[in-house]
């Protein structure tokens, strides 16, 4: 019996094929063999012979993807002690087992296309002996056996402080991309860990981002976020706590609750990697930790890729996107909400920096005292960036901003405007007036506002009708416009609306079924932006 658990768990990570002869750490890699048939790739100005492209020809595996019934509850939980990691730099996992002393083995994957199976194999290590230092029972609630755990009652700012169990040394030639650790138990129940490798020399064309702020900003593991209970209940988005306490400051140091532990990645993010590894585009990985703490990032690319629910950013973030953009780098916003609050990073207790997302959410004539940056540092309260306390509204940078949402249902149609004059939907089939798709447009959404910080040469390309939960009428805008620099900026408008570009679904719909699917004509359109984020443009 016990032979046949470790085969099961040896085939969540591996399926059958081939073994790669390269040890790490006296643990051998392995990788699947397996290759899916796909429609032909769109024709852009993606670079065929750019590392993405090399890395896409190696043989991809679905053994990524965790079955339902084998997402750990509470049998199996790990984070890291990082949101990336450099080649030849290490990584720190730290796991917990439900049973003391039960095995676990890892599996380390690489998203992206892979021929449509989308992740890569990079390595397998067996025959780890897992160690009960407290789990978070999703089921229950309730946080159990965490005897290192750390609550500051005041913030609600909960750490983990689990001793490490795994130390991962990223080989130098692994290339930039969203990775996930698998980390699954003698029973097979499995959690995931997301990471990024960055190659902070890398001069690709684009750069994608991950928010990983927003993740921690979410993240309920242990019972509280920086959102109240009501706030989180909505079947259409990840799965939060309906008991989530709202603090004032949250941990890295502590596992996702969300979504087996992958947080946003799966839901908001895996269709964009999929079809920007699909078409080839020269790209570079990075976390949002990043862009805050290396002011110059962006400055060896042509363009700054935002992927999903982009929501918390420091002052240094937006900072420095500002000037790259004046300096002529494109943007483009693939999720909705986008720049919504500015937070603060503080290190954890353990002195290490940019570990704990800070944000009051204070408000201009309610509680700005409430942060302890009030009247000594107001720049970088932790408010809404539209708050007249920072004046930064988020669609002097975006073009468009948050405007509503909904719990009812995972979202509406997407809406070319009757009204839209732009090249960027030649050759795509996309009609004016027309709707497309279903459940694109949402749960979050932005529009225009017409508060005298528009971008005076905003172009709308689609306005789809939505309902908030209180079923009033509102709008939804997809739009881009040309700073001053010559640099594109462009704006889905919409969380969902990434999931036009590939027919990934991390969660299955029950009202849009097979409608639900990638469409052609928003794939010719994002190509066109693609390739227009990259060139200058003449300011009209």
């Amino acid at each position: 019996m016990r032979l046949q658990l470790v085969a099961s768990v040896i085939a969540a990570c591996v399926v059958a094929g081939g073994v790669l002869g390269i040890v790490l750490l006296s643990s051998p890699f392995l990788s699947g063999m397996n290759n899916a048939s796909a429609l032909p790739a769109l024709t852009t100005q993606a670079n065929t012979g750019n590392p993405i492209v090399r890395e896409n020809a190696h043989p991809g595996t679905s053994t990524w993807q965790i079955p339902v019934a084998k997402v750990s509850v509470a049998q199996i939980q790990a984070y890291a002690n990082s949101t990336y990691v450099l080649p030849g730099k290490s990584i720190k996992f730290y796991v917990s087992t439900q049973e003391e002393g039960k095995p676990y083995s890892l599996c380390i994957y690489r998203l992206g296309w892979y021929g449509g199976l989308g992740g890569r194999l990079m390595a397998f290590v067996n025959n780890l002996v897992g160690h009960a230092q407290g789990v978070y029972d999703l089921s229950k609630h309730t946080l159990v056996g965490c005897i290192s755990c750390v609550k500051n009652a005041q913030t609600d700012l909960l750490e983990a402080h689990w001793q490490a169990s795994y130390t991962l040394t990223v080989p130098a030639d692994w290339t930039t991309g969203v990775y996930l650790a698998k980390f699954i138990d003698l029973d097979g129940m499995q959690t995931y860990v997301p990471f990024d490798v960055l190659e902070v020399d890398s001069s690709s064309t684009y750069i994608v981002v991950t928010p990983d702020t927003t993740y921690a900003a979410y993240n309920n593991w242990g019972g509280a976020s920086l959102y109240e209970a009501d706030e989180t209940t909505n079947a259409a988005i990840p799965s939060e706590s309906d008991v989530a306490t709202k603090g004032t400051k949250v941990s890295f140091d502590r596992p996702y609750a969300q979504d087996a532990g992958a947080s946003q990645v799966l839901i908001y993010e895996a269709d964009a990697i999929r079809w920007m590894e699909r078409q080839g585009y020269d790209l570079t990985y990075a976390s949002d930790v990043n862009l805050h703490q290396l002011p110059d990032l962006l400055s060896h690319h042509k363009a700054y890729i935002s992927l999903g629910h982009d929501e918390y950013w420091t002052k240094e973030m937006r900072d420095q996107v500002e000037r790259a953009r004046d300096k002529g780098v494109g943007i483009a916003f693939l999720g909705a909400d986008a720049v919504y609050w500015q937070m603060r990073f503080e290190p954890d207790s353990d002195g290490v920096p940019n570990r704990t997302v800070v944000c009051y959410k204070v408000q201009t004539g309610k509680d700005l005292a409430r942060d302890p940056f009030y009247g000594k540092g107001n720049t970088q309260l932790t408010a809404q960036w539209r708050d007249p306390v920072l004046g930064r509204p988020e669609n002097a940078l975006v073009g468009i901003m948050f405007s509503d949402l909904t719990h009812k249902r995972a979202g509406y149609s997407w809406r070319v405007d009757p009204a839209a004059k732009t090249s960027l939907l030649n050759e795509t089939g996309l009609q004016p007036g027309q709707e497309y798709g279903c459940g694109l447009v949402g749960y979050e959404w932005d529009r225009v506002f017409n508060n005298g910080s528009s971008p005076p040469n905003l172009h709308v390309i689609a306005t789809s009708i939505v309902h908030n939960d209180l079923n009033s009428l509102d709008s939804s805008n997809t739009a881009y416009y040309i700073a001053q620099s010559g640099a594109m900026v462009f704006a889905s408008g919409s969380i969902y609306w990434a999931t036009a570009l590939d027919s990934y679904r991390e969660q299955s719909d029950a009202v849009c079924g097979n409608q639900n699917r990638a469409i052609l004509g928003i794939q010719v359109l994002m190509a066109h932006v693609m390739d227009n984020l990259i060139v200058p443009h003449s300011v009209k």
